[in-house]
């Protein structure tokens, strides 16, 4: 007790009120916070009594005891805002055009912030419905490649179940493994991916079922399938009970009972599954199967633990696997294990190597809020210039104010007020293009559709903040700008508008470098687009096909028959296949380095077939034994190892001695979203092909192809084919490459229209504000073209000095937004710089002109009558 007596609250509390609250009710309020703070200390922690202490000093900062430190009597506040809201809306009623540009353009912006909102919440809630994500954790080990550390997320087959028998910390344990199977029920049948997991699968995830129980996964003869396979294989009905035949290879079925349905997975999830069936049915898809075998990797494993701290205990008991793991597999020696949280696993997953889950919204992450972040500028930057402008309209009113006692202070009050009613219509009408046009649009464009959050409180809270910084930022130098003029000289009439301010140039002049590098943006994107879809892909894709067998002699059957078609001119066959299927090796260099590379296993043909050409050396021989050990490297790998002649080097994969006999030209075996990876090929066994490769003459490809699928039906009526032009395996790489540039030219012209309204509000003021001029002017014979001259004159010089800083700037943003995009993106040209000029002149003189036409019409007699 005498220990809690020499314990003080926390200082800042008390400094707080004491500059907030009246003097009068301090010396009270400190006594009843410090007796308050003693009764906590005797019930709870340190800690506690100090959180208690500052929540109740929170609570005293009430409106009844506050200072007065505005300096505006309390009793008049709420008749002033209303009157500043009347003000602001017959504002908006007076100046119909300018309202329109201010709250179409805010509104537009903020519409892009809800929607970025919306999608940066999405991401951040992926696989977050999980009850216990802070429990379960991802195994993954680091490994040394080249002297640098890559995670991974496989572990080794026997790590789960020793894990679980070892740790008391470790409540449970998961092991998952993915394979392809064919899925058969009546005529419904195609090729599926088959996960085998532990039990305890849907005891960790939350995957709750919409038919059957969850414990019926411990039965190895059933299987629980996912809501859009039971729609697939048996529509609306209730299938558990049904059976389904799993064909696991030519010599291997089984047919499994559908105990479980799992309900539609939440929209934002990256782990799920099709179809789940126990593991131990791992033996029957392949007898040779050992989960005891230290040198083959699963899939995942997961562990979960009752307290997520306890998974350091099981972190520092992990030195003994890595010895087990290392003694018999040198090309894939363990640095460390790790444990990732299933929590933080999808933002994580990018630099994890092969793990279940996948993270490809890292570019998205950083691109949708800089394109928010431009459209707001644009939006205030609009506003600004409309507003100081507009002010011109204002000017007794000002005055008046200023006479009968306005400070300087409330008529920026006054004005800001005025702004955060405009920005809260304009935010209103963002919602509501938001709600229904763009996050719509956005799950059509992206195919990630994303759910309107309009009853998520922290929206609200976002939008609140969004409503004030937008409302203050965008009107704090109106504000300022227009309350420091003197009721003197309003009246006196000495104030002139509609004519040049430093300023007002300098925001526009930013508006027009912004729609600049938008419109680069999406003209280099255009570019790029056609750029992408001509570049050389390393080999001739274009003539080539490619089908999935299931084994040889599937392969050596079909061999047969296409090998007389006459449009046939090479055929080969593979265990792995260029855009489809590459496996991965290490090999080991003098004196201890190791090297991960890509290897792509192949018959003597394949090289041939492909297109691909080596450009030292030799390819594979069929007849040649010592091709066994023999090994063809891209020039990537050449390069990267130093390597000046490679022919003839020798390095070691698994224990093995290979020797270099080839080099292949350089191509790229995926998308060029990706870098072209170090790459060996090594002759194939011919039990282990899974695939056969067709070269054919370019116009009869589409006849063959047919020819193709039918010989698979006749040989195999009950297996789906699987196979298609070698030219179609990137498909949705290009369909993602179109869609961004769609993406990018919305934006543009989102931009464009931006700055084009805010350009037209200033030439529309800036010309009403000149009609006696002008009308002097025609009076006394001015010409058109003069007068042309005269509008035209004060923007040639912004536009010139804005488009010299947007030029570089633009070219400096588009290259490095298409290279964080692309590993292959296009050399960016003059020409992309020039389109946007042209484009951003022209639109500029369009706005232009449009009222220096209105002046031509205009009658000079109207205009002299104007007071």
């Amino acid at each position: 007790m005498n220990q809690l007596i020499d314990i003080d609250p926390p200082k800042w509390p008390l400094k707080v009120l004491r500059f907030f609250l009246k003097k009068e009710y301090l010396e009270e309020i400190e006594g009843d916070m410090e007796e308050l703070f003693r009764d906590n200390l005797e019930q709870w922690s340190i800690k506690k009594a100090n959180r208690i202490y500052a929540l109740e000093m929170l609570k005293l900062l009430r409106p009844a005891l506050l200072k007065n430190s505005f300096g505006i009597p309390r009793i008049n506040q709420y008749p002033m805002f209303k009157n500043y809201f009347k003000t602001s809306f017959r504002s908006l009623m007076k100046n119909p055009l300018s309202s329109f540009i201010n709250v179409f353009g805010l509104s537009f912006a903020i519409g892009i912030c809800v929607l970025v909102y919306t999608f940066l919440a999405y991401d951040r809630s992926i696989d977050q419905f999980h009850k216990n994500k802070n429990e379960v954790f991802l195994a993954t080990f680091f490994a040394n490649r080249d002297g640098s550390m890559q995670e991974y997320g496989t572990t080794p087959r026997p790590l789960g179940e020793m894990l679980g028998n070892d740790f008391a910390q470790v409540k449970s344990f998961c092991r998952i493994d993915d394979g392809n199977a064919v899925v058969k029920n009546g005529d419904n049948v195609f090729h599926e991916r088959i996960r085998f997991v532990d039990p305890a699968f849907l005891e960790m995830f939350t995957f709750p079922l919409k038919w059957g129980a969850a414990s019926s996964l411990s039965d190895l003869n059933s299987i629980i399938l996912s809501e859009d396979m039971s729609v697939k294989y048996f529509g609306e009905e209730n299938p558990v009970g049904r059976d389904l035949l799993i064909i696991f290879n030519d010599t291997t079925s089984k047919a499994f009972s559908v105990a479980g349905v799992a309900e539609a997975f939440p929209r934002a999830h990256a782990i799920d599954f099709n179809f789940i069936i126990n593991f131990e049915n791992t033996r029957l898809a392949n007898p040779a199967y050992d989960e005891h075998d230290w040198r083959e990797f699963l899939s995942a494993t997961l562990i979960q633990v009752d307290n997520p701290d306890a998974i350091q205990v099981v972190k520092e008991g992990m030195d003994k696997y890595k010895v087990l793991q290392n003694e018999v597999q040198n090309d894939w020696a363990i640095a460390a294990f790790s444990f990732e949280p299933l929590a933080a696993l999808h933002e994580k997953s990018a630099n994890i190597k092969n793990d279940i889950s996948f993270d490809d919204n890292v570019e998205a992450r950083i691109g949708m809020p800089v394109i928010a972040i431009f459209m707001l500028a644009l939006a205030c930057f609009n506003y600004i210039n409309i507003a100081v402008v507009s002010a011109a309209k204002r000017l007794k009113e000002i005055g008046v104010r200023k006479v009968i006692g306005a400070s300087r202070a409330k008529v920026i009050v006054q004005f800001l007020t005025e702004n955060v009613v405009v920005t809260f219509l304009a935010l209103l009408v963002g919602v509501v293009l938001a709600t229904f046009i763009f996050i719509p649009w956005w799950g059509q464009f992206a195919g990630e559709p994303l759910d309107s959050r309009l009853f998520d409180g922290k929206l609200w809270i976002f939008l609140t903040i969004l409503l004030f910084f937008t409302g203050i930022v965008s009107g704090i130098y109106p504000a300022f700008y227009i309350s420091k003029f003197e009721a003197v000289r309003i009246f006196k009439g000495s104030l002139t508008f509609g004519r040049k301010n430093p300023l007002t140039q300098i925001f526009l002049g930013i508006q027009l470098v912004l729609a600049c590098m938008t419109i680069t943006a999406g003209v280099v994107f255009t570019q790029n687009n056609n750029y992408q879809r001509n570049r050389s892909w390393g080999y001739n894709q274009n003539e080539s096909m490619y089908i999935k067998v299931q084994d040889h002699a599937a392969f050596e059957k079909l061999n047969a028959l296409m090998i007389q078609d006459p449009n046939v001119l090479s055929v080969s066959g593979s265990a792995d296949h260029l855009g489809e299927k590459v496996s991965t090796a290490v090999i080991h260099l003098p004196p201890n380095r190791q090297y991960e590379v890509d290897q792509i296993a192949v018959d003597a043909n394949y090289f041939e077939t492909m297109g691909l050409e080596v450009i030292h050396g030799r390819g594979f021989r069929e007849d040649a034994a010592g091709d066994r050990q023999a090994v063809v490297v891209n020039e990537l790998l050449a390069r990267n190892l130093a390597m000046k002649d490679p022919v003839g080097k020798q390095f070691e994969i698994d224990s093995i001695q290979y020797v270099v006999i080839g080099v292949l030209k350089d191509f790229h075996n995926e998308s060029f979203f990706s870098s072209m990876k170090p790459t060996i090929f090594t002759m194939a066994d011919k039990k282990d092909y899974e695939f056969l490769s067709l070269r054919t003459r370019s116009e009869s490809k589409t006849e063959l192809f047919k020819t193709l699928q039918g010989q698979w039906a006749k040989l195999y009526p009950e297996i789906p084919f699987q196979g298609g032009h070698q030219e179609d395996v990137w498909t949705n790489y290009f369909d993602r490459v179109d869609k961004s540039e769609v993406f990018n030219k919305i934006v543009a012209f989102i931009a464009v229209m931006l700055a084009s309204l805010g350009l037209y509000g200033l030439v529309t003021l800036n010309v009403s504000g000149r009609v006696k001029e002008f009308s002097i002017r025609k009076t006394l014979g001015a010409r058109m073209h003069n007068i042309a001259t005269i509008i035209m004159k004060q923007y040639v010089l912004l536009t010139i000095v804005s488009l010299a800083l947007g030029v570089p700037v633009s070219y400096i943003f588009a290259k490095a937004y298409l290279n964080m995009l692309f590993a292959y993106a296009m050399p960016i040209g003059i020409s992309g710089m020039v389109i946007s000029v042209v484009i951003l002149i022209a639109v500029l003189l369009a706005v232009i002109s449009t009222q220096i036409a209105k002046v031509s019409k205009s009658n000079p007699v109207d205009g002299l009558k104007v007071e």
